[in-house]
This record gives C-alpha cells, sequence and structure tokens, in this order.
C-alpha cells in the first residue's frame, strides 16, 4: 500500500484533527510520520502536517493549538466582533498575521522546508503570479525550488485565508494566500502527486483523510445576493463547495480506498477564529471521541497504523 495522510483546512478548528490525530498516535503507540509514504495539508492542515513532518508528536500540536489558539485567534466582546467584520468588510484583514508567526515560530522553530522528515504537498495560492502553488518537499528530481525555504513561512503562505490574515511572502518569493481557495480539502493533490509524480498504481493508494468538522451548509438566502450581503460568505462557499468535489472524485476513484473521520456539528457551533475555551475543548473532545469509533479504529489500525512505511523516505 502507498499511504497518503490528508489533513484539511479550518483555522482554530484544526484543533479536531490534532486530537483525532493525538488519538491515533497513542491507540497505536506509534507515530503517524512513519506510517505514511505522504503527508498533504492545506492551511490549518498544513501546520500539522509540517509540525508532523519535521518530528512534532500530535500530542505535541494539539498543545499548540489548545495553548496558543486563543492569542492567534483572541475573543472578542460584541462590539470588538462587529468592528473586526467592519474591517474585514471595507478595511483590511480581521486578524494579525505577525502574531501568527511568532507562535508558528515557537514551534516550527528555524527549519527549512527540506527537513522534513516525510514527503509534503502543500497547497497555497501565488497572488502574484495568479497562479496555484504547491509547496513540496524534493521526493522528485524537479522539486529543488521550495528545499531552502523556512517552514514557517511555508505555514503562513498556505493559511492566509482570505479576509483573515494577510497575504504571506516565502523566502521573498511571490505573494500567497489560503490553498483553500483551491485545495481547502486535499486529497486530490495527494492523490494527482502520488500518481503522476511518484509513479505509483491508483489501486495501490489508500488515504486517510480528517477533517476540521463540518456543518449543514447552504446558501439559499444568498440566491439574489450583492457582494456585499455575500461578504465573508464568499470564503466559506469556496471552502465547502472544493471540499464535497474533490472528497467525491477521490472516493470514486479510490473504490473504497478512501477513509474519511470527520464530525456534523450543529450550525454556527464553531468557525474558523472561534478560539473561546468552550470552542477549544468541545473541538478536542469530539476530536478524541470520533477517531474512537469502531468504524475508524478498526480501519485506521489495521490498514493505516499497521507497520511502517516499506521505504522511509529520505531528502537528497
Amino acid at each position: 500500500m502507498f499511504r497518503i495522510l490528508c489533513l484539511d483546512g479550518g483555522g482554530i478548528k484544526g484543533v479536531f484533527t490534532a486530537a483525532a490525530l493525538a488519538r491515533i498516535e497513542k491507540q497505536s503507540g506509534a507515530r503517524l510520520v512513519d506510517h505514511f509514504d505522504l503527508i498533504c495539508g492545506t492551511s490549518t492542515g498544513g501546520i500539522l502536517a509540517l509540525g508532523l513532518a519535521m518530528g512534532l508528536s500530535a500530542s505535541d500540536l494539539l498543545d499548540f493549538y489548545r495553548q496558543r489558539g486563543p492569542f492567534i485567534f483572541p475573543a472578542m466582546s460584541l462590539v470588538e466582533r462587529s468592528a473586526g467584520l467592519i474591517r474585514q468588510l471595507f478595511l483590511g484583514p480581521k486578524l494579525s498575521r505577525d502574531i501568527l508567526k511568532v507562535e508558528l515560530s515557537q514551534v516550527l522553530k528555524d527549519r527549512k522546508f527540506g527537513e522534513a522528515k516525510s514527503r509534503l504537498v502543500i497547497p497555497t495560492y501565488d497572488a502574484v503570479r495568479g497562479r496555484i502553488y504547491i509547496f513540496k518537499t524534493p521526493h522528485h528530481p524537479r522539486f529543488i525550488n521550495d528545499v531552502n525555504v523556512p517552514a514557517v513561512d511555508v505555514a503562513l503562505a498556505t493559511s492566509a485565508a482570505p479576509t483573515y490574515f494577510a497575504a504571506a511572502s516565502a523566502n521573498k518569493d511571490g505573494r500567497f494566500v489560503d490553498g483553500g481557495v483551491w485545495a481547502n480539502s486535499p486529497v486530490m493533490v495527494g492523490l494527482v502527486e502520488a500518481i503522476a509524480f511518484l509513479e505509483v498504481a491508483l489501486a495501490d493508494i489508500h488515504i486517510l483523510s480528517v477533517g476540521t468538522t463540518t456543518e449543514p451548509f447552504s446558501i439559499a438566502k444568498n440566491d439574489r445576493a450583492s457582494a456585499l450581503k455575500w461578504n465573508i460568505g464568499l470564503v466559506n462557499l469556496m471552502f465547502e463547495a472544493q471540499a464535497e468535489a474533490a472528497l467525491a472524485q477521490t472516493k470514486l476513484l479510490l473504490d473504497g480506498r478512501l477513509h474519511r473521520v470527520n464530525f456534523m456539528a450543529q450550525p454556527d457551533r464553531f468557525s474558523l477564529d472561534k478560539a473561546d475555551k468552550r470552542s477549544i475543548a468541545d473541538l478536542t473532545n469530539l476530536g478524541w471521541t470520533e477517531v474512537e469509533k469502531r468504524e475508524h479504529t478498526e480501519v485506521i489500525l489495521e490498514h493505516f497504523m499497521s507497520s511502517p512505511v516499506l521505504e522511509t523516505y529520505q531528502a537528497p
């Protein structure tokens, strides 16, 4: 089997993902990075993918999200939330990229992207050149451009959600926005990478995809909406629509070899930047309990964590 771990975007909702991954490592007694041939992550999932590949445990990453998440996504009063919405609509990003950079630097340190201990693909979008861009470890002779990019810069590039964080530079090259605008659920990115560049047969590919929770989603009330009424709802629409399409396409192609861990939450229960104590605690508990369900445990432990990868990745 060629095993791929794919981690969705979703801001502070990455607590759910981190908790699920931490419980998998605890159940199996093994590191995820040793059991997957390729790891893909977008936005908050990209941060988690980078952390795992740089040697951090999922438990370490969960602690980071739980402890530092409230600083990255500070709680706001009703007046502050209203001011933040006005800023998003008319003035600029709602949150500080500088704070995010400081916090990420505490865990990723000064490591370079090329130091990853696993093959990585991290989607983002180059706003200057107007094209998609994927940061890739040198797991193919052509992939040499990103080796010396600071891991922190890659994390900032993939997680610069429009209207929430300003676009980020990476090694002083380009201006990047959140990969979620085209690959919020990066399952197809991982699938194409394996087939087109690593020359893996489709029949050998197995994917474990972990979400950040979802909720019933509808745009019926916006069927005749103006641009102003749409406001930040457009960001949610991009993320939701892409994820649904990518998961459906991948499921068809893999014919039962895609396993998805996620949770359907009540409407408005969680959001990308809602990092209050209760939300973080609930996301943690949901991640733990969801992955412990028999429908997930049996598949994950038997098919993904039963043995390490046959060929350990080593950067050239």
